[in-house]
C-alpha cells in the first residue's frame, strides 16, 4: 500500500468531502454542485500586518503557486483562468464564527469530478484558496509589475530601491510608490503599492545578491518580515458547500463541513498538525493491516477517512457538519 494525498489540503479535505459524498449517494441522492476552499492563515489576533498573512511553510512555494493557472467546472462548462487573471478570479466567502475570506481558484478542480466519483451528476465543482480580504488586489498587482518573474536581474551592489527602479523603469528622482502605482494602475495611496513600501522593497538596504529573480527578492523580504513571532497562533480553515439532489422525494439538500482549527501558543502549530496527524494515523491503520485495498491510493475509501476523521476529532480537530433540506 502506497498511501498519497495524507496531510490536510490535500488530505483531510479528501476524507470529509468523501465522507458527505458517500452518505448523500448511500442515501439515493446526487451531488450537483461541490465547493471547497482552504487556507493556512494566523489567527485573526496575529494577522498584525497590511497582507493577513504569515508563512507556515516556504515562502517560495506560495509566491510560485500564485503564477499558476487554473480550470474549475461550473454549470457543466469549463473554465479556464489564465496565470494573469487568477487573482481577479475571486469571491468573498463568509466562514461562520470566523469572518470574511477572499477564495481563488486552486489549479485544476476538474479532476476532482472522477477522484470523488461524481461524474456527469455533478454541475460544478470549484476549489479554492482562502486568503484574507486585500492579499489578491495585492499579488495581482505584484504580478502585473512584473514581480513574480522567475528570470534573475544583475543587481551587483544594488540595494532595494535600485532593483525596483530599474524593475519599474523609472528615473533616477521618481518617487517609486508613485512609479509602482502607476505601473499598475493604482492611486499611490492604494494597498499594493503601500504594502512594497512597508516591505521595504523601495529602501536603501542593500539586496546582497548579484544576481536574483524579482519572485525570489520579494520572497526573501516577506519571509523576513512576515514571519511568526514566539507565542503566536496560526489558523487553518477548510470548508465544503454541497448541493445534493435526491430524485426519490424530488427534494434538496445543503450541506457544509467546517474545519476550523487553531495552532498552540508556544507550541505545534496547526499547519504541522493537521499535515501529520492524518498520516500518523493512517500509517498504524496500514501496519495493523486494517486498509483493505492495495496499489497506490488516496483517502477516498471509507475504511480509511472514517477512523482518521474519527481520531482526528479526539485531537480536537474536528470537521463539523451541517445539512438544510430545501
Amino acid at each position: 500500500v502506497i498511501l498519497n494525498e495524507i496531510g490536510l489540503d490535500p488530505g483531510i479535505d479528501h476524507m470529509s468531502a468523501m465522507r458527505i459524498i458517500d452518505d448523500v449517494h448511500g442515501r439515493g441522492g446526487k451531488i450537483r454542485h461541490f465547493r471547497s476552499f482552504c487556507g493556512g492563515l494566523p489567527a485573526p489576533e496575529a494577522a498584525d500586518n497590511p497582507f493577513g498573512y504569515k508563512f507556515s511553510w516556504a515562502p517560495r512555494g506560495v509566491l510560485l503557486a500564485s503564477r499558476n493557472g487554473a480550470r474549475y467546472w461550473r454549470d457543466n462548462h469549463v473554465v479556464e483562468v489564465a496565470p494573469e487573471r487568477l487573482f481577479r478570479d475571486m469571491r468573498l466567502l463568509n466562514v461562520p464564527d470566523v469572518g470574511d475570506f477572499e477564495a481563488y481558484p486552486n489549479r485544476d478542480s476538474l479532476m476532482y469530478r472522477e477522484i470523488y466519483g461524481l461524474g456527469d451528476e455533478v454541475r460544478s465543482v470549484f476549489r479554492g484558496t482562502l486568503r484574507y480580504i486585500g492579499w489578491c488586489n495585492s499579488m495581482y498587482s505584484f504580478r502585473k509589475i512584473g514581480l513574480l518573474d522567475l528570470d534573475e536581474r544583475d543587481c551587483r551592489g544594488m540595494t532595494y530601491a535600485d532593483y525596483m527602479r530599474d524593475l519599474l523603469d523609472a528615473g533616477p528622482d521618481d518617487d517609486l510608490r508613485v512609479a509602482a502605482a502607476e505601473r499598475m494602475g493604482l492611486s499611490p495611496d492604494c494597498l499594493p503599492p503601500w504594502n512594497l513600501h512597508w516591505l521595504g522593497m523601495f529602501s536603501s538596504r542593500p539586496l546582497g545578491h548579484d544576481r536574483i529573480s524579482p519572485l525570489d527578492a520579494l520572497g526573501e523580504i516577506m519571509q523576513e518580515k512576515l514571519g511568526y513571532h514566539p507565542g503566536e497562533r496560526d489558523m487553518v480553515v477548510l470548508r465544503h458547500e454541497f448541493k445534493a439532489w435526491f430524485p426519490a422525494d424530488d427534494h434538496h439538500e445543503s450541506l457544509t463541513s467546517t474545519l476550523v482549527d487553531f495552532g498552540l501558543r508556544y507550541g505545534d502549530s496547526s499547519m504541522s498538525r493537521t499535515v501529520s496527524l492524518p498520516a500518523a494515523i493512517a500509517a498504524r491503520l496500514i501496519l495493523a493491516g486494517k486498509v483493505p485495498q492495495r496499489g497506490v491510493l488516496r483517502p477516498v475509501h471509507p475504511e480509511i477517512y472514517e477512523p482518521v476523521l474519527d481520531e482526528l476529532k479526539t485531537l480536537g480537530i474536528d470537521c463539523h457538519e451541517e445539512s438544510m433540506k430545501y
